[in-house]
């Protein structure tokens, strides 16, 4: 009798534990999980737009979670960890935004902001934006470029 106790106990505990688990969802292009809680601090892994990730932790704004089982440091601005509900100014009620648009209203950049831009910016040369933003390093030259540089993390922190 005690055994089924026992493990019915054990069962209940684990269940609650996996009822706690949070999970947060990548918002940006690619969110990067970080050795440490620092901007500069090298990737552990990288997980693309929407990855699931399981929140293990919290520390100021940073998250530690698990993805594919590696474990690492996210910053809070780069998942979001549930469904928002706006206000329809016109009708009153409320709608779910999907994660796309959360993602890029957090950008702050909407197609009507991007119609207004162009408008305002004809000569604006947009190829050489796709350029630079199809430029990619990879991580060991960016560490690199850190400590020859001397950068020093936003607020102080090294």
């Amino acid at each position: 009798m005690r055994i089924k106790i026992l493990i019915t106990f054990l069962f209940l505990a684990v269940m609650s534990s996996v009822a706690l688990a949070a999970s947060v969802r990548v918002i940006t292009q690619e969110g990067v999980i970080r050795k440490d809680r620092r901007f500069f601090s090298p990737p552990v892994i990288r997980a693309p737009y929407g990855s699931v990730l399981e929140e293990k932790g919290r520390q100021g704004e940073w998250l530690l979670v698990n993805y594919r089982r590696k474990e690492g440091w996210i910053h809070k601005s780069g998942v979001q960890g549930q469904k928002f509900e706006t206000t329809s100014l016109a009708s009153g009620r409320a709608q779910e935004s999907s994660q796309d648009e959360i993602a890029i209203a957090g950008k702050g950049f909407t197609p009507e902001v991007e119609k207004a831009f162009r408008e305002k910016n004809p000569n604006m040369r947009y190829d050489q934006v796709n350029k630079v933003q199809n430029f990619n390093l990879d991580e060991q030259r960016i560490q690199s470029f850190i400590r020859a540089g001397g950068l020093k993390e936003p607020g102080g922190g090294s």
